[in-house]
């Protein structure tokens, strides 16, 4: 034997040993896939395609800013691709008083008739706009529907201002339609309601409505009941042009208060979904409270902050873009808002509801709700919530084969950084060569389905252990024998190694 060889029986116990290590140590290191992905649909031709993810992608993702997302092709490889809003150019608003004109009910109530009145009733100018063709028949106080002529607007309508007169009072349902030929209408969200009201020592009054930046020439007003429409003296509307195409807000289902304090209710918001929209539903009746919006801050911010974006709410830009909110007087990370009134009042007509309230679209971890006096001002039971977001948009290339898939990280990862690593977002002016802000991205329209949210297969594996036996309580003298086991297996490996490291030093000194 060679001076310093080592046995062949020897060599194959240490192999063993770490084997039998290496494998122990996998076990208990193994730990499930950190990674997910859905599949994504295209439409047309490319090569470039948009991408509005849904709201459910943050209930998925690790991380609130979707930093680690990943477009993949059918090769497995990440593909080029850029966030959309971000380096848009900013959104241009107008504001403008438009012509109205009020118009009879049909004879019969039917809406066939009545786009026969508005198209026989007036004629087109060159311009677009309209004039009246005859005189209509009755006042404009005994209206039962109004004809509001946004021809000469551009971009999407954000919100209709009406003008009332200053003696009336009460509660006026509605609906809006929208045309662009005075003879196929379309509906313009639900019933919306004009409210001026005396409550309490307070006026409460709305006469804004929102109009989720539709796109038409024309508005009908109709009222819910004829008998009791408001005498309308002048509608403003204001509107948006957008350079690139805005996907439709989405809704998150009723956000219930984590925690109540003396005078704030505070409500956890899914991480990083930027906050563009409030409803705040009260449960009881006859309740109005002044209340002050503002978002809490997570503790940690993000290692890496995404740049500053185009106000994802134009119409929070628009009221606040002579006025920024007060200073914050409440807790640390605590970021005023908004100051309103919320309200539910019985009214002959129907119940009177607060509006939507539109927010910055920042992200934060928590809304509060703090009220002027005791938070027992907003009824018995706090109020639930449901915030409202436009997605987020990117445009990959389609480079590769087909089908492209999104991914994302389930779980936080170390060094994971935004535009970081191969995969990440680049800027528009790298992914599309010639880039312009002020012109759109001809891009193909492409969809991705996400799984089930996570939270569903939480409670389902909740819903499953509670209806499992309770564990029973272990056997002392089973405790015991398991431990004496132990025990003893840890001899037997103690006596394995002192054989093994006697029988190499025998064999050397042998060799010496």
């Amino acid at each position: 034997m060679k001076h310093g060889a080592i046995p062949l029986r020897h060599v194959v116990g240490v192999r063993l040993a770490a084997g039998l290590a290496a494998a122990w140590f996998g076990v208990a290191g193994a730990q499930p896939s950190t990674t997910a992905t859905a599949p994504i649909t295209v439409q047309g031709n490319g090569p470039y395609y948009r991408l509005a993810l849904p709201l459910g992608i943050y209930a998925h993702a690790a991380y609130g800013d979707l930093r680690d997302l990943r477009v993949r092709n059918a090769a497995g490889n990440a593909v080029p691709y850029a966030w959309l809003r971000n380096e848009a150019a900013a959104p241009h608003f107008t504001s403008k008083e438009v012509p109205i004109f009020a118009l009879p009910a049909s004879a019969g109530g039917a809406a066939e008739a009545s786009d026969d009145d508005a198209s026989l009733s007036f004629k087109v100018r060159p311009d677009g706009s309209l004039a009246l063709a005859r005189k209509p028949a009755r006042k404009p106080a005994e209206a039962a529907q109004w004809l509001i002529d946004a021809s000469q607007l551009k971009g999407g309508l954000l919100q209709a201002r009406f003008d009332v007169a200053p003696e009336a009072r009460g509660l006026f349902a509605f609906r809006l339609e929208a045309s662009d030929d005075l003879r196929h209408w379309r509906p313009v969200g639900g019933e919306e309601q004009l409210v001026r009201l005396a409550h309490g020592g307070q006026t409460i009054e709305r006469l804004a409505v929102d109009l989720g930046s539709v796109h038409a020439r024309f508005l009908r007003l109709r009222w819910s009941n004829p008998q009791n429409g408001a005498p309308l003296t002048g509608v403003a509307i204001d509107s948006v042009q957008e350079v690139e195409p805005v996907a439709p807000i989405e809704w998150t289902g009723a956000l219930k208060p984590e925690r109540c304090g003396t005078d704030h209710c505070d409500y956890a918001l899914p991480r990083g979904l930027p906050v563009e929209s409030l409803r705040i539903d009260l449960a009881d009746v006859n309740t109005l409270a002044q209340v002050g919006v503002s978002g809490l801050l997570a503790a940690t911010p993000a290692a890496a902050a995404e740049p500053a974006p185009v106000p994802r709410n134009p119409l929070y830009a628009l009221r606040h873009q002579q006025r920024r909110p007060a200073a914050a007087t409440g807790s640390p990370g605590e970021v005023p808002l908004l100051d309103t009134v919320v309200y539910r009042l019985a009214q002959a007509g129907g119940e009177a509801r607060s509006p939507l309230l539109a927010l910055d679209g920042r992200s934060y971890s928590h809304l509060r709700l703090r009220t002027a006096g005791p938070v027992s001002v907003l009824g018995p039971t706090p109020p639930a919530i449901a915030v409202g977001a436009t997605p987020r948009t990117l445009v990959f290339l389609a480079q590769g084969a087909a089908p492209f898939s999104l991914n994302w990280n389930t779980a936080p990862e170390k060094n994971v950084v935004q535009g970081g690593s191969p995969g990440a977002a680049l800027a528009l002016a790298t992914l599309v060569p010639g880039y312009a802000a002020n012109k759109p991205i001809a891009a193909g329209e492409a969809s991705v389905t996400l799984p089930p949210a996570p939270v569903a297969a939480v409670e389902a594996v909740v819903a499953a252990a509670a209806q499992l036996p309770l564990p029973t309580q272990p056997d002392a003298s089973r405790k015991w024998w398991l431990w004496g086991a132990l025990g003893i297996g840890l001899l037997l490996l103690a006596g394995m190694a002192w054989s093994l490291f006697a029988s190499l030093r025998r064999d050397r000194a042998l060799a010496d």
